[in-house]
């Protein structure tokens, strides 16, 4: 192996294992998502109730841990997500947090 092969090597062996770590970054600048950090899914209020990311087609290419979020994949700068069980009611983000690991309560959606 050259050497000039082993700095691109480390590179893509760290880009790898950080995907495993934090929820996906090109949302991280979107003030309505808080990142779950346990699996790694964004979460929030939208019109009175909460929602979380979930992984429906993007569950076809996703190799994380089990019961985490796809952090790579977007349909057009879009997550799929969709509303949480539990029945919570709420008007900012910070609501949700109690409820931001129950199910679905239908399919993921995209948009």
């Amino acid at each position: 192996m050259s050497n000039s092969f082993l700095p691109l090597l480390a590179l893509v062996a760290c880009a790898a294992g950080f995907q495993f770590e934090t929820c996906n970054t090109l949302f991280r600048n979107e003030a309505s998502y808080t990142c779950n950090e346990d699996n790694l899914c964004y979460y929030g209020c939208m019109r009175g109730s909460c929602w979380s990311q979930c992984n429906g087609a993007s569950a076809i290419e996703w190799t994380g841990p089990p019961g985490t979020c796809n952090t790579r994949y977007h349909l057009n700068t879009n997550i799929e997500w969709c509303w949480l069980a539990g029945g919570a009611t709420c008007s900012s983000n910070a609501d949700c947090g109690a409820v931001r690991d129950n199910a679905c309560s239908a399919s993921c959606s995209v948009g």
